[in-house]
């Protein structure tokens, strides 16, 4: 499988004030140094991560390279279909980042997009809404889940 590692994910790896996520989430980081699935996140996540102050910066972004994400570019086409969810009021506007994401992984025909954001994202309503877009535009369907239900799938 092709999975894409969204910002939050790395962030909860030291979220001292979630510690059932935190310790979910080392869970993960450990399945994913030995899984064989392909992982990727995105130049948007690295920027989104950069904006951590330091010392946490330094610590998201190892934790990110010592999993081996490949980095996929944010393009034009990315950024015109997270525009549709935005206009089509799945993601609020002020939210385009999280909207952007979903277009890179749908866009990228990566399976499943891996988050702690379950408000915009790990959300059952609007993945439907987004997978409603996705088929009127003959685009894959997105599939998004949270790093604890991927230690469960």
């Amino acid at each position: 499988m092709k999975l894409y590692i969204e910002t939050t994910v790395p962030n909860f790896l030291f979220a001292e004030d979630a510690p059932e996520k935190k310790a979910a989430t080392e869970e993960f980081f450990k399945w994913l140094k030995i899984c064989q699935d392909e992982l990727f996140t995105s130049a948007l996540v690295l920027e989104e991560l950069e904006a951590a102050a330091q010392p946490l910066r330094s610590r998201l972004l190892k934790a990110v390279h010592a999993v081996s994400c490949k980095v996929l570019p944010i393009t034009r086409e990315q950024h015109g279909l997270a525009s549709v969810y935005v206009t089509e009021g799945v993601i609020p506007v002020r939210y385009m980042d999280d909207a952007i994401h979903v277009a890179v992984c749908v866009l990228n025909s990566v399976d499943c997009l891996v988050t702690w954001n379950m408000k915009h994202l790990a959300n059952f309503r609007r993945i439907e809404r987004m997978n409603q877009i996705n088929l009127r535009y003959s685009l894959p369907p997105i599939k998004i889940h949270t790093p604890e239900e991927m230690l469960d799938l």
